[in-house]
């Protein structure tokens, strides 16, 4: 993120060690909502900011959060959320790219490390690693996934329910992805691995730069 955006957070990451324990349980629950929104980080930061500062001064008067915030926090966020101006589409489109990328890169890491260490352990040999079909499959999977867990948390930040259903389906489609690793072994393509850290290292850079650039 931009160099004043993360001054900004880490201001607001200080202030909030202020708070009372349900002062920053609650703070939490409004931030998280505010990830999964289209405001940029930027504004999401001026907003926790904000409303770091609204919680203070509530506690310092003894006052309640429901004071300031209201009794319906989300419908609080939603119409804050509604004043502040949405990134443009492509904008947004490029801070998840940004994102998906850092994940890949470690996920393309892992599979380097393991691949190295692989070949040492049945070969004595590590100068190339071979991608299976499972491996395409279970890497990109785990990315979706990951995604969709996230906003998933986001947009139920709020929520009291604690139904175990989504994570049960979460763990099964972890496990049929871990399985899809294991099982199609069908070699997709063969690297080398300089070749290989070449790649991480060079999307680890681009992700670097765009993420200079975004929010």
């Amino acid at each position: 993120m931009r160099e004043k955006t993360k001054l900004l957070l880490e201001e607001n990451n200080r202030a909030e060690e202020a708070l009372s324990a349900d002062g920053r349980k609650l703070l939490t629950d409004l931030v998280v909502y505010l990830r999964g929104s289209r405001i940029s980080t930027w504004d999401q930061e001026q907003v926790r900011r904000d409303m770091t500062q609204m919680l203070l001064d509530a506690e310092a008067r003894g006052e309640p959060a429901q004071s300031v915030i209201g009794p319906d926090p989300k419908a609080f966020c939603d119409s804050v959320i509604a004043e502040l101006p949405p990134m443009p589409r492509w904008e947004s489109l490029l801070c998840m790219l940004r994102d998906g990328m850092l994940a890949a890169v470690i996920l393309m890491a892992i599979w380097v490390g393991f691949g190295v260490l692989e070949g040492v352990l049945r070969t004595g040999g590590w100068t190339e690693l071979t991608l299976t079909m499972g491996q395409l499959i279970s890497g990109a999977g785990i990315l979706l996934t990951a995604c969709g867990v996230v906003y998933w948390i986001c947009r139920r930040s709020f929520s009291t329910e604690g139904s175990k259903g989504p994570w049960i389906v979460l763990f099964l489609v972890l496990f049929t992805l871990l399985c899809a690793g294991i099982l199609l072994r069908q070699p997709m393509v063969t690297v080398p691995v300089p070749a290989a850290l070449c790649a991480v290292a060079g999307l680890f850079l681009v992700y670097k730069i765009m993420d200079l650039r975004l929010d």
